[in-house]
Formats: structure tokens, C-alpha cells, sequence
């Protein structure tokens, strides 16, 4: 079988490709800037940049700085319980006041504000509480504690009557021996005079020793001062401070203080914290008074009182001193 030659299979013409071209725009809208305005543009651009910085250091600073005085403060210990104890009585919390305070009246107030701890009047006392310890057990051994009256009754009640009998027959005596009642009815004026000035005489040592309060009906503070042997004087200052407030130490302590029988270290501080108040029945336009909390917090082995209010006084500005009125010319020349 005879086939034809077939023709080999001719290359596709490449097609021509062609470049569109552009548009052409309008002259007047063209604009080309120049290489002085490129580099200004460049030189903004950075400047605005380190401005942007700057500013952004500046702040970061400033706010730095400015955070301790901007942020609020942070209350100590002692303010924190001043603090908390004027936000109960602002809301009338009793059950609050009773958890930070011993006030036996609290103020009854509306608001307050402003409140600064005044670290001069803070005060820490230290010693031991063995001295007090062993003049409490004396104390015990003679005395019985009348709470009524806040002073101390003699255990022994005819040894005092007998020691005072005593007394007055020796001063009997001496007034027999010494003419006294010779002199009483003389009828002389002189010597009625000198014998009622003996008599007085003998009734004054008696008001002095043995018929004084501090031998009879003595309180706190006045044994304490006649205490042998003599307290130390860390022990004696915190004896003290409970002479001058019995019961707010008892509420303190939940304890009679009287009954402390520890005898190692004890620590007393004391605080003082200001704030200004507004009073409930004030009236709106009444400016604020200044409150003065007194604060405690007593430790002695295993007693540790907190920090307390013990006290909330108002403190009254002194009266201003009026000037005196001008003396005219002519009231100087003629007085009256």
C-alpha cells in the first residue's frame, strides 16, 4: 500500500505584542515636586515624629512623678482602725464601733474627711509586768476593791479601828501632860487662844496618818504612790494610766486589770489620730469641727489588744482675742 508524503506541521506565526500606551494627560494637571520639597517633607516628617516622643517621655515622667500624690494613700494600722471606727459611727453601726473601740459614748456624727495621724503624740512604753504583778498581790492581801466607789476597804477592819483608837488616847496623853485642858479653863483669851491652836494641832496629824484616806479608803493611784517597794518606773507609769481610766482598761482587756497575774514583758503604744466631722444635728451651713481619736494597743505573753479607740474628744479652737477699742485723743487727755 503506497501513502502519500504528508507535509511536516508548520510553526504558528507568534503574535505581535504590543506595549499599550498611555493615556495622555492633561498638561495643566501635572505637577512634579521638586528635590528641595521632597527633603523639607522629610525633614517634618521626622521632626513631628520626635515631637510625638517627646511628648509621650514627658508624660511617662509626669505621671511618674505625679503617681505617689495621685494614687490614694496607704493607711497604717492605726489609721486604718480611726478610719474604721468613723465610718461606723457615720452609718451607725454599733456592733462595728464595738469591735474597734472601748467609747463608752461615741460621738454621733455625719460625715468626716481629712483624717492625719499626729505622729508626735505616738508613745511606746516597755518593762516588765512582774513588779505590778507582785504589788497587785499585795494589794489583794489587805484590800477588797469597793466598785462603787473606786477605792479600796482595809481586809482587816479592827486592826485599822485599833490602830486609831491607839492614836487617839496617845494624843489624849500628850494633851494632858502638856496643860491643854488647863489652858481650856483658864479663861484666859491668851491661853484659850494657844490651847485651841494644840488642839487643832493634834486633829491635823491625825487627818495626816492614821485617819488619811490613803490608810482608810485609799484608791488606786494612792497606793501606787505609797507603794514599798517603790514600783520601777515603767511599771509605775502604766499603773498610772489605768489609775486615770479603770473602766476603759477593764473594757480593753475584757479583763479586771487589777487581776493580771503575768509577770514577763509588757507593751504600751499609744496614738493620736485628727479628722474633721460634721455633726448630725449640725445644720448645713455649720463648718466642720475637728475630732481627736486616742488610740491603744497593749500586749503583755499572751494578751494583745489591737489597736483601740479609747477616747473621741472634739477639740475646741481657743477664742479669738478681741483687740481693744482705740482710746480717741480726747478720752486720753480727760479720763474719767
Amino acid at each position: 500500500m503506497i501513502t502519500e508524503p504528508t507535509d511536516p506541521p508548520q510553526p504558528r506565526p507568534r503574535r505581535r505584542e504590543t506595549t499599550p500606551e498611555p493615556a495622555p494627560a492633561a498638561a495643566s494637571n501635572v505637577f512634579v515636586p521638586s528635590g528641595e520639597a521632597l527633603e523639607r517633607r522629610s525633614w517634618f516628617r521626622w521632626y513631628a515624629i520626635l515631637g510625638v516622643l517627646g511628648l509621650v517621655t514627658v508624660g511617662a515622667v509626669g505621671v511618674m512623678v505625679a503617681w505617689p500624690l495621685l494614687r490614694p494613700r496607704k493607711l497604717d494600722p492605726v489609721e486604718r482602725v480611726a478610719q474604721s471606727f468613723l465610718d461606723a459611727l457615720v452609718s451607725e453601726d454599733d456592733a462595728a464601733i464595738k469591735r474597734v473601740s472601748v467609747v463608752a459614748d461615741p460621738p454621733a456624727i455625719r460625715s468626716a474627711k481629712e483624717l492625719t495621724r499626729d505622729r508626735k503624740a505616738s508613745r511606746v512604753l516597755r518593762g516588765s509586768f512582774a513588779p505590778l504583778a507582785a504589788f497587785h498581790a499585795r494589794i489583794d492581801a489587805d484590800y477588797e476593791l469597793d466598785t462603787r466607789s473606786g477605792r479600796y476597804t482595809p481586809k482587816n477592819t479592827l486592826g485599822a479601828a485599833a490602830e486609831t483608837l491607839d492614836v487617839l488616847h496617845s494624843a489624849k496623853d500628850d494633851a494632858e501632860k502638856s496643860g491643854l485642858y488647863k489652858k481650856m479653863r483658864s479663861g484666859d483669851p491668851n491661853e484659850i487662844f494657844d490651847a485651841a491652836e494644840e488642839f487643832g494641832k493634834v486633829f491635823t496629824k491625825l487627818a495626816e496618818t492614821t485617819l488619811a484616806p490613803r490608810k482608810i479608803v485609799p484608791t488606786y493611784r494612792m497606793l501606787v504612790d505609797q507603794s514599798q517597794p517603790p514600783l520601777s518606773p515603767a511599771a509605775k507609769t502604766l499603773a498610772l494610766e489605768f489609775a486615770g481610766s479603770g473602766a476603759t482598761w477593764d473594757a480593753l482587756l475584757k479583763r479586771p486589770y487589777a487581776n493580771l497575774k503575768a509577770d514577763g514583758p509588757f507593751v504600751l503604744e499609744k496614738a493620736e489620730v485628727t479628722a474633721l466631722v460634721t455633726d448630725k444635728l449640725a445644720s448645713m451651713g455649720d463648718p466642720p469641727s475637728r475630732l481627736r481619736l486616742s488610740l491603744i494597743r497593749f500586749r503583755l505573753e499572751g494578751i494583745d489588744t489591737g489597736w483601740k479607740v479609747v477616747s473621741a474628744r472634739r477639740d475646741i479652737p481657743p477664742e479669738p482675742t478681741k483687740p481693744a477699742p482705740p482710746v480717741s485723743k480726747s478720752e486720753s487727755l480727760h479720763p474719767r
